[in-house]
This record gives structure tokens, sequence and C-alpha cells, in this order.
């Protein structure tokens, strides 16, 4: 840094900037480098390694975090799924989802929207912004829907049309 500094005059440092960045766009494009061109070759780490087309180097990108979670899949004796209200704030707020457990580092059963037959049904990955999630499916099937308070039964091609798309993921898991 100390070295570049000293090459910036005082006076309009601006297109030291601006030449750098015609000198990248131009010259010392990625994969296809023009080294013959460039003026300067004799200060060039990637010109000296012999390998100019493999700069610049790019950097590792930072794991995500990774969140785990269950979802339940309930299907009742119309074909329907049940689905919940997620609250309004929040990652998803306020869209209708499948039940799940909390979504954290440590993996959490939580409680299923109702007693049932439970099995296992495999899991699902998807990856938000800040974090990968991998949902562990629980499925069943319900004899009833009555009773079931913030449960909102949904027609399983309607929710498959409409649910975000993690947790469209995990109802046809659950479904198949």
């Amino acid at each position: 840094k100390r070295r570049a500094g000293s090459l910036v005059a005082d006076e309009r440092p601006g297109d030291w900037a601006q030449a750098l960045m015609d000198l990248g766009a131009t010259v010392c494009r990625s994969g296809q480098p023009l080294c013959q061109r460039c003026p300067l070759t004799e200060w060039c780490a990637g010109f000296r390694s012999g390998r100019p087309e493999r700069y610049p180097l790019k950097t590792k990108k930072a794991e995500r975090p990774r969140r785990r979670g269950v979802a339940w899949v309930l299907r009742d004796d119309q074909g329907r799924v049940a689905l919940v209200r997620r609250p309004g704030k929040g990652l998803l707020g306020g869209m209708l989802g499948l039940p799940t457990s909390d979504w954290s580092s440590v993996p959490a059963e939580g409680a299923p929207p109702r007693p049932a037959d439970w099995r296992d049904a495999g899991a699902v990955e998807h990856v938000f912004t800040h974090f990968a999630l991998t949902l562990e499916i629980r499925a069943a099937e319900a004899s009833s829907a009555e009773g079931d308070g913030d449960l909102v039964w949904t027609p399983v091609e309607e929710a498959l049309a409409s649910l975000p798309t993690v947790f469209r993921k995990a109802l046809e898991r659950g479904l198949a």
C-alpha cells in the first residue's frame, strides 16, 4: 500500500485509479491476459510466474453458517397438506409454510403440529443468503383435519405452486 501510494500524484489522484482499472479491463484480462501489450511486466508477479492467466487468484469464499431443523408434512384424508402462517417478522415473515422446528446450529427436533404416526422422509438442503439450512423431513397422514387450530389445510397442488422454495422442496420430499 505504501509503494502504491507513493506512485499516486497529489493532483488528480483519480487518474491513477482510472488508469489501473483500464489496464485491468483491457490488458490484465482474467484468463486471457495480453502481457505483450503491458507496460508493467517488469514488476508483475503474474507475468514472472510464467502463468499469468491464473491471476488474479480468487480468494476462497467464507463458509456460510449451517442451521438444521425439522419440517413436518402432514396430509389429511382429503389430500390436503397442513401449512402454518409464519410470524410477521423475520425470515419468510408472514408467509405460509410447513410447520417446522426452530432452525439452529444444533439439531432441534421440536414438537410436530399434532400427534400422528410420523415417519422419516429424508432431508432437503437450501441455501439462504446468510446461512445454509438442512431440513429433516417427517411425514404423516391424518384421518381428519378438525380441531387443528393454527393449521391452514391447503390442496397439495396449490401449496406446491405458492410456497417459498425451501418449503416446496420439503413438501416434495415429504410427498415422495
